[in-house]
């Protein structure tokens, strides 16, 4: 007589996952349940609060600028400057700027939030999943900032076992905050800084990120109604579909998120913004079902906003990375830049 497999409830190295289904189940709950525009924006209005809450519970201390400037290069179309900043107090932000040359100004700029990897020298690499894309609309008359997130980049020590990406956020979690709720607040700043530069048309910023940087680029469109586009690379899928069904990098576990929100009810505050939203078919890590999905929930808050045409979803042929000149050149029709493509 043969033995029945064991089902999850019998199985010791399953088991768990039956309570995590049961907290799954009440999830959701501030997502939206209104109809009318009105109600939209009130539900926008406490909502965004609340995230605001959940991902800073302890809030953070606003320091001066202190804005520095450095030209390390230049080419024919734009001025790459390393410039560094202060987001709270005694800590500074090193980040990349680029200033075209031939667009009229000030210009529309977009604040390019890095994934996980090597920081800002990753993201400006042609040879890499970003397609070196800030460097791309630079040329095309672009301002472009490319911050180093905490923890990557110049801003760890992958020598010492106190100054890493998880270092941090583990210690984080520990004494009450998250990882992703520094990451808004210091892109919070970034957004301070590209709207005190000369070169910088403030009316006219968006945002732009693959993976942690599209996430980022997600928190930030929904909590700062001063992005007024934002394109969500390799990331916009649900909880349920990805950190929630396999192990993902702990920085993004923020305590509670999933009994609350879903992708699709923190993008549902950037509403009725214009929002592009990014798709691999073959990305392994944020499958396109769970895009298509969601975004076919997302289209119908837009829809109520009263602007179904401001959001869309490019599904592109590609794995994990971002989709380069057809993305650039949304962002040429959304902040209105005009220059020809090249």
């Amino acid at each position: 007589m043969g033995i029945a497999k064991p089902t999850d409830a019998e199985d010791p190295k399953r088991a768990f996952r039956i309570h995590l289904e049961r907290l799954r189940a009440s999830g959701r709950r501030w997502r939206f349940h209104g109809t009318t525009r009105a109600s939209l924006h009130r539900w926008q209005a406490s909502t965004r609060r609340k995230l605001l809450n959940l991902l800073c519970p302890q809030g953070f201390t606003k320091v001066p600028l202190n804005l520095r400037r450095s030209t390390i290069a230049e080419t024919e179309l734009y001025r790459h400057e390393k410039i560094w900043y202060d987001t709270l107090p005694d800590i500074s932000v090193p980040a990349a700027l680029l200033i075209p040359k031939a667009a009229p100004l000030p210009a529309p700029a977009v604040l390019c939030p890095p994934g996980h990897g090597n920081g800002v020298s990753q993201i400006l690499d042609a040879n890499s999943e970003y397609k070196g894309y800030p460097i791309k609309l630079a040329e095309l008359g672009f301002v472009c900032l490319v911050p180093e997130l905490l923890g990557f980049g110049e801003r760890t020590d992958p020598n010492s076992n106190n100054a890493s990406h998880s270092y941090y956020y583990m210690s984080l979690i520990l004494l009450g905050q998250s990882a992703i709720g520094v990451y808004l607040w210091e892109l919070q700043r970034a957004i301070d800084v590209l709207q005190c530069l000369p070169e910088v048309d403030a009316s006219r910023i968006g945002c732009w990120g693959l993976s942690l940087g599209g996430e980022m680029t997600m928190f930030t469109a929904a909590a700062d109604t001063r992005i007024k586009a934002a394109c969500i690379s390799g990331f916009f899928t649900s909880y349920e579909s990805t950190f929630l069904d396999k192990e993902h990098c702990g920085c993004g576990y923020i305590p509670g998120m999933a009994l609350y929100m879903e992708h699709v009810d923190i993008a549902s505050l950037i509403a009725p913004r214009t929002l592009r939203i990014e798709a691999g078919k073959s990305d392994p890590l944020f499958p396109l079902e769970a895009a298509e999905a969601a975004f076919n929930q997302l289209r119908e808050v837009y829809r109520i906003a009263g602007a179904p045409d401001a959001v869309q979803l490019h599904v592109f042929d590609g794995e994990h990375e971002i989709s380069g000149d057809a993305g650039c050149r949304w962002f040429q029709a959304q902040l209105g830049n005009r220059r020809p493509v090249v």
